[in-house]
C-alpha cells in the first residue's frame, strides 16, 4: 500500500511563520538547516498558498494581513519556545 506524502511549505523567516500560525496553518515540523538556522515546514494546503501570495505580494491593507496582537504575541511565544527547545 502505498502511503501518500503531503507536500509541505519550508520557510525560515519566522514573521511569516507566525503569521502562518496565527491563521491557524498547521506546523509539520521545525528542522535544523545550519549552525544556527532553522526552518518551519507547514503543511502545504491551498490556504497556504494563499496566505502565502498575500503576505508576500498583498496590499498592506488587504484584510487577510491583519491579526490580533495577542494571537500575534502568543504565536510569537509558542514558536520562539520550539526554536529554543
Amino acid at each position: 500500500m502505498k502511503k501518500d506524502i503531503e507536500p509541505h511549505f519550508r520557510t525560515v523567516n519566522l514573521n511569516l511563520a507566525i503569521f502562518l500560525y496565527v491563521k491557524s496553518c498547521q506546523i509539520e515540523g521545525v528542522y535544523s538547516v545550519g549552525d544556527k538556522q532553522k526552518e518551519f515546514s507547514f503543511v502545504d494546503t491551498p490556504k497556504l498558498q494563499k496566505l502565502t501570495e498575500v503576505y508576500r505580494f498583498g496590499d498592506k491593507d488587504d484584510k487577510l494581513l491583519m491579526v490580533q496582537i495577542h494571537e500575534y504575541e502568543q504565536a510569537r511565544n509558542t514558536l520562539l519556545d520550539i526554536l529554543n527547545y
